[in-house]
C-alpha cells in the first residue's frame, strides 16, 4: 500500500471518489456563509453593512498567522496511529460543525454585543475552518503523481461538492421558508444546525476513508530534518518565490473575490433589482453541478491537449463577455438573458476553481522541485488564506459599497444608487478581476510540456527517497 503514496502507484477510483465526499461538506459550510452570511448579519443580526465587512477584514488578520502555521505543523505531522493529514480533519469537525452553527444564531443582547459576538464567532469559525481545510486540501498530492489524473481528481472531488452547492443554492431558500422565511431568526438557526450535523459526519467519513493510503511513511525522517532546519521566514519564503504559486494566487485570488461578491449579491439582486424574483436563484445551484458532473468526464482530456495556463485563459476571456451581457440586460430586467449570463458565469466559474485548485497541487510539486522539500500543506494553506482574503475583502468592499448608496435592510424598494451599485458589483468589478486573472495566467511558468517534466521529475525524486 505505500507504493500509492509515495509516488510508484495511483489509488483506487474507489479511494478518489470516497475521499471526495468530504467536498460535500466543504461546500455545504462555505457556500452557506459565502451566500448568506453578509444578508444574515445586515438583515437579521442588525448589523449596519459597513461592521459586517469589518468583521471578515479582523478575521483575515488572524488568518494571515494561523494559516501558514498550519500548513507548517501539517507538514511536520507523521503519527503512526493516524498518518499525516487524518487526525486533523476526524478531531477539528466537530468543532467546526458548532463553529458553523454559532455564526447563524441571533443572541438576545445590545447592539455592541451582537457585534463583539459577530467578532468572537466568526474568528472561531475561521480558525476551525482552518485546522480542517488545510490537510484536506493536501490529501489529493497523494493520491496521484499523474497531473492530467490529479487534474480529474479534482474533478470528483469538486463534483460531488457541486452537489452541497446545489444544496445551498437550490434548497436553501426552500428550507428557511417552510421554517418560517428568511426574515425569521429561528429559521436559520434549524437550517444550519441541520447542515452542521450533516457536514461534521461526512467530514469524518471521508478522512476515515483514505485510512490506507494516509499512513506513517517511515521515509519522512530526512525530509522532517530539512524542515527543521528552515526557520519560518525562509519556509515562508520558498513559498512567495514560487513563481507558479504567485500566478495562481493572482488568477484564483482575483477570480474568487469576483464570484465571492457575485455570491453575497445574488439575493440582494433577485429580491430588489429583479423585483423579487427570488425564485431564480433556486436553479443556479443546478448549474454548478451539471457543470461538475461534465468536467468529471471531460477535464482530463481538456488538460492534456490545453494544459492549464491556456485553458484558465479560455475560460477567463468567456467570463469577462458573460458579465457584459448581464450588464446590458439587467437594466432591461430581461430576465432570459439576465439568467443566461448567470449560468454561463458559474458554469465558467466551476472550471476556472477546478483547474485552480489543481493548479496549487502542481504549485506543491514545483516547489519541491525546486528545493528538494514537500511543503505541501504550506502551499495548500496559501490557497486556504487566499480564499478567506478574498471573501473577507469582498465581503467588506460590498458592505461599504451598499452603505455609502444608501443600502436600508427595512425598506422594501432601494434607491436608484444602490440598485446600480449592486448591479456593478455583479458585473464591473467581476471584468476588472478576470482581466487580473488573464494577467496572472500569461506570466504562469508551465506549459502543458512543463507539466509533463515536472511530472517526471518529481516521480524521479520520490523513487529516489526510498532507495
Amino acid at each position: 500500500m505505500e507504493k500509492k503514496i509515495w509516488g510508484k502507484g495511483e489509488a483506487s477510483e474507489k479511494d478518489v471518489w470516497l475521499y471526495s465526499t468530504g467536498n460535500f461538506s466543504n461546500n455545504l459550510i462555505f457556500m452557506m456563509i459565502m451566500m448568506y452570511i453578509m444578508y444574515y448579519y445586515t438583515n437579521i443580526l442588525g448589523l449596519p453593512a459597513i461592521v459586517a465587512g469589518m468583521v471578515f477584514m479582523v478575521a483575515r488578520l488572524v488568518d494571515a498567522i494561523t494559516d501558514p502555521l498550519m500548513g507548517m505543523i501539517v507538514d511536520r505531522t507523521n503519527t503512526k496511529r493516524m498518518g499525516k493529514y487524518r487526525p486533523f480533519i476526524i478531531f477539528g469537525a466537530p468543532f467546526l460543525g458548532v463553529a458553523f452553527v454559532l455564526l447563524f444564531t441571533t443572541p438576545n443582547i445590545s447592539m455592541p454585543g451582537k457585534i463583539i459576538y459577530a467578532y468572537i464567532t466568526y474568528i472561531f469559525y475561521s480558525l476551525t475552518w482552518t485546522v480542517v481545510q488545510i490537510p484536506q486540501l493536501t490529501l489529493p498530492i497523494m493520491l496521484s503523481n499523474n497531473i492530467a489524473r490529479r487534474t480529474r481528481i479534482q474533478a470528483v472531488f469538486q463534483g460531488i461538492g457541486a452537489v452541497a452547492v446545489m444544496v445551498v443554492q437550490s434548497w436553501a431558500l426552500p428550507m428557511l421558508n417552510f421554517f418560517g422565511g428568511v426574515d425569521n431568526a429561528s429559521a436559520w438557526s434549524k437550517v444550519v444546525i441541520i447542515y452542521a450535523i450533516v457536514a461534521t459526519l461526512i467530514f469524518i467519513y471521508s478522512a476515515q476513508s483514505v485510512k490506507k493510503l494516509d499512513v506513517y511513511n517511515p521515509h519522512a525522517g530526512k525530509e522532517n530534518a530539512g524542515r527543521r532546519n528552515m526557520s519560518i521566514i525562509q519556509s515562508l519564503k520558498s513559498v512567495f518565490t514560487n513563481r507558479l504559486l504567485l500566478c495562481v494566487i493572482l488568477a484564483y485570488g482575483t477570480d474568487m473575490f469576483a464570484t465571492q461578491i457575485g455570491n453575497s449579491m445574488r439575493i440582494y439582486f433577485f429580491k430588489y433589482n429583479m423585483g423579487g424574483r427570488l425564485d431564480l436563484l433556486v436553479y443556479l445551484g443546478y448549474v454548478g453541478l451539471v457543470a461538475a458532473l461534465v468536467m468529471i468526464l471531460f477535464i482530463q482530456p481538456f488538460i492534456k491537449r490545453l494544459g492549464k495556463r491556456f485553458g484558465i485563459t479560455i475560460i477567463e476571456s468567456i467570463s469577462i463577455l458573460s458579465s457584459i451581457v448581464l450588464l446590458v440586460a439587467a437594466p432591461q430586467k430581461n430576465i432570459v438573458l439576465v439568467m443566461l449570463s448567470f449560468v454561463a458565469t458559474t458554469f465558467l466559474f466551476n472550471i476556472t476553481n477546478l483547474l485552480s485548485r489543481a493548479a496549487i497541487l502542481d504549485a506543491a510539486n514545483y516547489s519541491e522541485m525546486k528545493t528538494g522539500i514537500a511543503n505541501n500543506a504550506l502551499i495548500s494553506s496559501t490557497f486556504t488564506f487566499i480564499n478567506k482574503v478574498c471573501q473577507a475583502i469582498s465581503a467588506f468592499f460590498a458592505g461599504y459599497i451598499l452603505s455609502i448608496t444608501g443600502y436600508n435592510a427595512a425598506a422594501a424598494e432601494q434607491s436608484p444608487a444602490t440598485l446600480q451599485a449592486i448591479l456593478y458589483l455583479l458585473t464591473i468589478v467581476p471584468i476588472v478581476a478576470y482581466i487580473f486573472s488573464l494577467i496572472g495566467m500569461y506570466f504562469y511558468p508551465l506549459t502543458r510540456q512543463g507539466e509533463l517534466d515536472m511530472e517526471a521529475k518529481i516521480t524521479e525524486m520520490h523513487t529516489a527517497k526510498m532507495n
